[in-house]
């Protein structure tokens, strides 16, 4: 990039950049813990009290005393901010992208700093809004997809990413929400993210317009606290399913061991959450059988009430969407292979069930 370009660039220029080089978010530390574009690192001019009380003066006093005082709190702090960087393994030199909230002058004051120094600094234009207003733009967008649906313990997820592994684009919603969707689908994940920072990182997520189709896994508009955009949610709910069907025995062995190193507390405390569901006394007899670590009885209780309500929600979808595969094993990579085969038989034959 030339240096002699002005230093502030569109946000097409600047995530195509932000694939080799760093962005800095100079936003507090409260508006990045909140949201932020995935990957940027926090390099805040501002304390979130400071922020407040440049604000304060902006607004009962006048501009120019806000801006002084943003300088004294800027001043001082020049060499911290290059520390920082060093610290994160940034050499001198290298090319920075900068933003703030609007792309005012939190990330002009930090680039002139930067630049000053010997690095390549270069402001959003529009800031971490104009970032925003993409990420919405992006979301209300339909996507032609595949959905992997099936009960509980059909390993949907695994073979969605062996599809991965096989160069299909796929959408992996619980990675990017950090739960599973159930019940029991924040046992063994990160802590979720609020619904602002979810949506950044879905967004980030979604393929080129010039895909043919994508895989996306069967979910409900609530993936644990995250809710999907209503686009996501009727693409899934309007696109071809190919239901894998798995017999029950083979699918409570593998739920058992994906959970025998887990707390029983967490699992415990995911079984009452079912407790209206369940009802009562199956609650009750699910419990006692975690309580003697037979997990394939407590399991098996469970899954009676999660095959039931997957059954249901895939009767609502309309004629001729859904398509049964049959398979016999949870073995992901040989699956991910059926499923891809039965695409091609789905397509020429429209086999439904």
């Amino acid at each position: 990039m030339n240096r002699s370009k002005k230093i502030r660039i569109p946000l097409e220029e600047f995530l195509r950049s932000s694939m080799e080089h760093p962005i800095l978010d100079v936003r507090t530390p409260s508006e990045f813990a909140h949201a932020h574009i995935p990957g940027a690192i926090n390099l805040p001019i501002f304390t979130d009290q400071e922020r407040a009380d440049i604000g304060t003066l902006y607004k009962q006093v006048s501009r120019e005393k806000a801006i002084e005082k943003g300088f004294d709190f800027f001043g001082p702090r020049m060499n911290t901010y290059l520390e920082s960087l060093n610290a994160n393994g940034i050499q001198k030199g290298s090319m920075l992208l900068v933003h703030c909230w609007r792309g005012g002058m939190r990330s002009e004051a930090m680039a002139w700093l930067l630049n000053f120094y010997g690095y390549q600094a270069y402001t959003l234009e529009g800031g971490y809004k104009a970032f925003r207003n993409h990420v919405l733009d992006m979301l209300n967008t339909k996507l032609p997809a595949y959905i992997i649906g099936g009960f509980t313990g059909s390993g949907k997820t695994e073979i969605l990413r062996a599809l991965q592994s096989m160069q299909e684009t796929v959408l992996d919603l619980e990675n990017i929400a950090h739960h599973r969707g159930s019940s029991f689908g924040s046992i063994g994940c990160p802590d979720q993210t609020s619904q602002e920072s979810f949506e950044n990182r879905l967004a980030m997520s979604y393929p080129e317009s010039s895909i043919k189709h994508i895989w996306i896994e069967d979910e409900s508009r609530m993936i644990g606290r995250n809710v999907l955009p209503l686009s996501l949610h009727e693409t899934i709910r309007d696109s071809p399913v190919i239901f894998i069907d798995i017999p029950r025995e083979a699918r409570l062995y593998w739920l058992v061991e994906q959970y025998r190193t887990q707390s029983h507390i967490l699992i415990a405390e995911a079984i009452e959450r079912l407790h209206k569901r369940l009802g009562g006394l199956q609650m009750q007899q699910a419990l006692s059988a975690l309580h003697k670590s037979d997990l394939h009885s407590c399991f098996d209780i469970v899954l009676r009430y999660y095959d039931d309500a997957y059954l249901y929600g895939v009767s609502k979808r309309a004629n001729g969407l859904v398509h049964r595969l049959t398979l016999q094993t949870v073995d992901h990579d040989a699956n991910a292979q059926a499923v891809l085969a039965f695409k091609h038989s789905i397509n020429n034959n429209g086999m439904h069930c």
